[in-house]
């Protein structure tokens, strides 16, 4: 289980960096899957978890990295593991 965590972790960094390198970075500079060079399974999977964390926007078909829901999720994530080592 552990080990399908750190895969998933590790392609959603891949992502994220492709996004990066792209410049897909905000609404105007969103790009189609097909630019970003994604595969046609993150469509699908916008559709179901990774849609939920809102850190890819899909805007009139073409996606961009939102930066600032990515901070927040970041901060979230450790505040939450800051709680768990009291």
């Amino acid at each position: 289980m552990f080990r399908r965590r750190a895969e998933v972790r590790e392609r959603l960094l891949e992502v994220i960096e492709k996004f990066r390198q792209k410049g897909a970075v905000s609404p105007d500079k969103a790009m189609t899957i097909e630019e970003l060079g994604l595969p046609p399974k993150f469509k699908e999977a916008m559709q179901r978890r990774l849609g939920q964390l809102d850190v890819f926007v899909e805007v009139n078909g073409k996606y961009y990295l939102s930066e600032e829901r990515l901070k927040e999720i970041k901060e979230r994530l450790a505040e939450r593991r800051g709680f768990r080592r009291w």
